[in-house]
């Protein structure tokens, strides 16, 4: 009996095994089957939703126009103005002139005059003979928001961004932050192709600068127009490499110089010798900030240029009138902010 019932324990032990197994390929297949399925399923909303998007009509069409430097930057303002204007039945694109293209603002303006657009929202620095094209949009009936910098003595409908002066005001509580007996000199590298010694941001700089303990400061600015990050780096390198040497704050006015400033300290090894007052808060910058490199940071709030641009179009277009300001939140990051 004894020898007999081993070999049935055996075979019984073996079965259940077996269908152990069975169970647990049953179940792994199931596994990959409904994750297969998931994964189609969303695939074909994805696909229906672009096919709606590519399908979808609008009754308005909107035009943004700006620079190329400060590409995450630009890329959350038209994502927020796109949805807000889809929400008004309005399709906003966006232009961007830079160094691979012939084109530059005053051709894309021309352009919008050509096709009758609906309204412009164009970021202004300044550029000579863009005032003018401005004004010929106006005078097609085509609204002209200008955002970042305010193109005041030309008919352009509204002005979304922050002032000079709060501007200025921003700078200078940072320069009082940073200034200590060794710093001689205080430099803006703008991205205006106007000058800024009349300008109010200048004036709160230099003020500040003066409020320093110990000798004069000197402010001045260097104008890094070009929308080509490697002039801009190789113009920031030779500030590096000066007989002078470099200023001991460095005040950035966008993201592509705020990169360039940082690379410069770090590969001249001039971490501490150098105080940056950065722009924008890409990853780069804000982990600079983060680990003390770049002591603070700053950027107009992307979400309300987005909302507001389109807001003031939506406004002219329904009562042909809108404010002629629209204030933005300024929002100022140093080490201790990163993670928030």
């Amino acid at each position: 009996d004894d020898k007999t019932e081993k070999p049935m324990e055996k075979k019984k032990k073996r079965s259940r095994t077996e269908v152990l197994f069975i169970v647990i390929i049953v179940a792994v297949l199931a596994f990959f089957v409904y994750l297969e399925f998931l994964f189609y399923n969303r695939t074909v909303l994805y696909t229906e939703n672009q096919e709606n998007q590519r399908n979808q009509t609008y009754q308005y069409q909107y035009q943004m126009i700006v620079d190329n430097r400060n590409r995450a930057f630009w890329e959350e303002v038209f994502q927020t103005a796109k949805e807000e204007a889809a929400g008004n039945n309005a399709l906003l694109s966006i232009m961007q002139p830079d160094w691979t293209t012939e084109f530059n603002k005053e051709d894309y303006i021309d352009m919008c005059i050509v096709t009758g657009v609906d309204g412009i929202i164009l970021e202004y620095n300044g550029e000579n003979g863009l005032i003018e094209k401005i004004n010929e949009a106006a005078a097609q009936g085509i609204p002209v928001i200008t955002i970042i910098n305010d193109a005041n003595r030309s008919s352009r409908q509204s002005f979304v961004g922050v002032s000079d002066y709060q501007l200025g005001i921003a700078y200078a509580e940072q320069i009082r932050n940073l200034a200590d007996e060794n710093t001689r000199n205080i430099l803006i590298l703008s991205n205006r192709e106007q000058e800024l010694e009349k300008n109010q941001m200048y004036a709160q700089i230099y003020s500040a600068a003066q409020d320093t303990s110990g000798p004069k400061v000197s402010v001045r600015e260097e104008r890094l127009v070009s929308n080509s990050p490697f002039d801009v780096e190789e113009a920031i390198r030779s500030i590096f490499q000066s007989s002078g040497g470099p200023p001991q704050i460095l005040i950035c006015l966008d993201e592509v110089t705020t990169v360039c400033a940082y690379q410069a300290m770090i590969d001249f090894n001039m971490v501490g010798e150098v105080k940056i007052i950065g722009y924008s808060f890409s990853d780069t910058i804000l982990d600079a900030v983060h680990k003390g490199l770049i002591p603070v940071t700053m950027s107009m709030n992307t979400n309300q240029i987005g909302l507001y641009s389109v807001e003031a179009l939506e406004e002219f277009r329904k009562t042909g009138r809108s404010n002629s300001y629209y204030t933005v939140q300024l929002d100022v990051v140093t080490a201790e902010g990163t993670e928030e």
